[in-house]
């Protein structure tokens, strides 16, 4: 790896004017999650080395490499100067306000399409949503491809973002690029930069600008269809408009029932069956997957499931389940393993799968269905990326996408003798089965992802002619189903493989719209992977306490004052290790109220199982005594400073298996503070505060949630609270209380009923503390002088996706609604306090793909007599 970053690293740069400075790379090899990054606080990018098992024709690294590169040339083109100890995150906050995620993602995929000969530009599934979309004329706005929707499948900004950078490029030179982000740099504070330097180098704005590559997209995509053959296929699912769904993988049961994977905005994905009038039945709901998969043999159907670290975020694994259709059992066969696409012989005794090894090392595994333990394990001596298995009939045969720096291929293994079926290509071949003696995959020979056949004889024939794309092939007693790509998602379809015994050796002209062309002509440089030296570095551990501390950002801070309506100003020095295993921060604020300082340090450690907290403050303080006079008593202000140092201890746990998740923790906190410079002596002020001690034990179970949710739908949760001062016998008495949230499903789809029942019980010191969920509008209703409990209900429900377009202002993706009824102190009555109505919206404001802000009203109806007129509300959010 270190080899392709200094080979490539001049071509990645040479467009945009400036080569980079060093950054830290991390191999993530934990996880099976196929991902890159770069960020600027702390500086430093993170490769995820696993592949994925449906990826493009080249070596997955090498690929990460040239586009995750091209990022830290952005950043420092953008902010050359800003860097650690104290200005990363304000160069991470200028790129980010400064340019739209579809340029900089646009861009980079561009470089890794133009520099090598793969790349995600030359791959018609990249393109295939805004293809289709366009071509049947659902032309939607710049912010609903770039935003996203809850109505329709659109794009995103990768796509969209690909075709305007490439057309900025081909219309305006290879400079263009760098020019706005010199203007940029030189002005950084401009409102709409980026499309006013856009304006100013182009003559037209990112609105125009979307409109025109739209349109010449149009154009090109129109002709490049009139070139091609053209077959419309039955649909054999149930459609519905206002679901869009995708219906995968279609598989026919021992019963002749037709089963498929479908997901849609409405559900997380499903394993369904459909009927002969195309109804539905949900076999089993299933988890994460890297890739959509599954396999069925007889009565039992296995897949791959993404399971998570019951500690660690970033080490996560790929298991294979079983469900029997007779007993409707589900198993987890395989147990922190790194498995993938499974697939069954024809007798449903053996699994084979493609296993991945921390180090990248690719081999077929065969497994035993039953036990799931090894029965054998193929040889791959050229470590090609293994992708899709599948057994002929009989077992004794196993076909598998192989790729590598040379492109894509399909490998045969008879026993332990394996051999290339076809050259190496571009084409992104995947998904082989066996049909008799003849290999049936999915390939973009005519510029369409469309499915083929390979005859013994070494031909290869075109099969379907589906006009925006065809997937997943599956052939049963001579009829061959498949996906069908549509705008409102995969179709299954299907077609007589009878019709093909005769047909021709597969000919026809490779239609695909090369966009990119522009661009490897302006880069002059077609493959920079194709000369990397091979020169050996010295490899040496990396000492991680010598770089637990790395200060990198002067971060501004502002804090609400307790004391007045005022706010405090301050500053905060913030550390990140470049693993993420330690955070630290060194502060100070000045308190408006006080006319005094703060000064504050944190610093946090989670390498090993318990997470360490630490944090220290000294700050001044402020409370209120009565003192007597010649005549009376009064109220004065008494002032004073305090050390506090705090300590927590957390022991977490995570879990899930098919659609659920289970997580849990454990903290243990404590304090200590030491008080002084009182300005006057208080009868039982007390100095010190040593040790209280708090005990905290979380716990929940929440089915995964799709798209259009606004809550799980099935879900408990549930929080235990205990605090006391065991040490210091000044301080009697104790605080407990739980709260807790309960989903529950709505009356129709996506709607979710919650209840939150909460309770505390308290004494001594903590006698009037109230630490749980209080009713909506509380703080203008009377007060309750002791708080018992607490029960808290919701109704909440989608009103409508509208994908609003409010000009460069802001995109209203969902409406959404809540009725509520609040109680609390239910024992001491009835104990209703108010109910009511919420209604808010999802948008992006002022054209940023983060935050998205939620923007709502709220009206309280009062149940106490005391309080007649209704309470209204306005909120905002945000949320990453």
């Amino acid at each position: 790896m270190a080899n392709t970053l200094e080979a490539v690293v001049a071509d990645v740069s040479k467009s945009l004017g400036r080569q980079p400075k060093p950054i830290s790379i991390i191999l993530q090899n934990q996880g099976v999650q196929s991902n890159g990054f770069v960020t600027m606080a702390p500086r430093h990018s993170e490769f995820y080395t696993m592949p994925g098992q449906e990826f493009d024709a080249q070596d997955w690294l090498n690929s990460l490499a040239v586009h995750e590169l091209r990022h830290v040339v952005q950043f420092d083109n953008l902010a050359p100067n800003l860097g650690a100890p104290l200005f990363e995150e304000l160069k991470l906050a200028l790129f980010g306000i400064n340019l739209p995620a579809w340029f900089f993602e646009g861009d980079a995929v561009g470089i890794e399409t133009a520099l090598s000969k793969a790349g995600r530009g030359r791959l018609p599934a990249f393109e295939q949503t805004l293809r289709t979309n366009i071509l049947s004329q659902n032309k939607f706005s710049y912010s609903k491809n770039y935003f996203g929707s809850y109505k329709n499948f659109v794009s995103g900004y990768y796509p969209m973002g690909y075709f305007m950078t490439t057309k900025i490029r081909k219309d305006n030179g290879p400079k263009i690029l760098s020019n706005i982000l010199t203007r940029i740099k030189d002005l950084p504070f401009r409102p709409y930069n980026f499309s006013s330097s856009l304006k100013k180098f182009t003559g037209i704005g990112t609105r125009q600008l979307y409109l025109q590559t739209m349109a010449e997209m149009e154009k090109l995509w129109s002709a490049q269809e009139k070139k091609i053959k053209l077959e419309q296929y039955p649909v054999l699912n149930p459609t519905n408009i206002k679901n869009p769904s995708n219906y995968l993988l279609p598989q026919i049961d021992g019963k002749g029932r037709l089963l498929c994977l479908k997901n849609s905005f409405t559900a997380s994905p499903l394993i369904i069956t459909i009927g002969p009038q195309k109804k539905e039945e949900v076999l089993v709901k299933i988890g994460p997957q890297t890739e959509a998969n599954f396999s069925l043999a007889k009565d039992l159907i296995c897949w791959d499931e993404i399971r998570v670290d019951s500690r660690y975020q970033q080490r996560t694994f790929s298991v294979i389940c079983t469900y029997n259709l007779t007993t409707k059992k589900y198993r987890q066969l395989t147990h922190k393993t790194r498995l993938f696409s499974p697939s069954f012989s024809a007798d449903g005794k053996k699994i084979i799968a493609v296993k991945v090894s921390q180090s990248n090392h690719f081999n077929l595994v065969e497994l035993d269905a039953e036990s799931g333990n090894l029965l054998k394990e193929f040889p791959n001596p050229e470590n090609y990326t293994l992708q899709t298995p599948a057994y002929n009939n009989d077992a004794t045969k196993i076909i598998v996408t192989v790729v590598c720096e040379k492109g894509k291929s399909l490998l045969l293994y008879e026993g332990d003798n394996a051999r290339l079926l076809l050259p190496f290509t571009t084409q992104l071949i995947a998904r082989p089965i066996f049909w008799n003696k003849q290999i049936i995959f999915k390939a973009h020979y005519n510029g369409i992802e469309n499915i083929y056949l390979l005859t013994e004889r070494g031909e290869t024939r075109q099969l379907s002619h589906s006009r925006f794309g065809a997937n997943y092939p599956y052939v049963n007693r001579g009829q061959l189903y498949f996906s069908d790509y549509s705008a409102n998602g995969y179709n299954i379809a299907s077609l007589d493989l009878r019709r093909h015994n005769d047909a021709h050796a597969f000919h026809e002209k490779n239609t695909f719209v090369e966009y990119y062309s522009s661009l490897i002509s302006q880069e002059n440089a077609s493959n920079i992977l194709e000369s990397v030296d091979s020169v050996r570095y010295p490899s040496k551990p990396y000492p991680d306490f010598s770089h637990v501390f790395y200060f990198h950002s002067l971060r501004p801070s502002v804090t609400e004052n307790q004391y007045n309506n005022d706010y405090n100003l301050g500053f905060d020095l913030i550390s990140n290790n470049k693993l993420n295993t330690a955070a630290a921060s060194l502060g100070y604020q000045y308190n408006s109220a006080l006319h005094s300082g703060s000064y504050s340090a944190n610093f946090s450690y989670q390498k090993y199982y318990p997470k360490l907290s630490l944090s220290y403050r000294n700050r001044p303080r402020l409370a209120y005594t009565k003192i007597k006079n010649q005549t009376d008593s009064i109220i004065v202000p008494f002032t004073w400073r305090e050390h506090y140092s705090s300590l927590d201890v957390s022991i977490p746990y995570a879990k899930n298996w098919l659609n659920k998740s289970l997580y849990g923790s454990f903290t243990v906190s404590t304090s200590y503070t030491q008080r002084y410079n009182q300005n006057m002596q208080v009868s039982g002020f007390l100095l010190q505060n040593v040790f209280p001690l708090n005990y905290r034990f979380a716990i929940g179970i929440n089915s995964q949630r799709s798209a259009r949710d606004l809550a799980p739908r099935w879900g408990q949760n549930l929080e235990f609270n205990y605090e006391h001062a065991p040490f210091d016998k000044k301080l009697v008495g104790s605080n407990f209380f739980v709260k807790s949230a309960f989903y529950f499903p709505g009356l129709a789809p996506n709607h979710s009923f919650s209840a939150s029942l909460n309770f505390q019980t308290n004494s001594g010191v903590y006698l009037y503390h109230a630490d749980i969920p209080r009713a909506n509008g509380w703080a203008n209703m009377p007060g309750i002088l002791k708080l018992k409990n607490t029960l808290l209900l919701s109704y909440r429900f989608p009103v409508a996706y509208p994908d609003w377009e409010l000009g460069p202002i802001a995109y209203v993706k969902r409406i959404k609604g809540c009725v509520f009824s609040d109680f609390e102190n239910i024992n001491a009555g009835n104990g209703l306090r108010g109910y009511g109505l919420d209604l808010s919206a999802d948008m992006n404001l002022l054209r940023y793909y983060l935050p998205i802000f939620e923007f709502g009203g709220k009206i309280i109806i009062p149940a106490e007599s005391a309080t007649k007129k209704p309470i209204f509300e306005l909120g905002i959010n945000f949320n990453y």
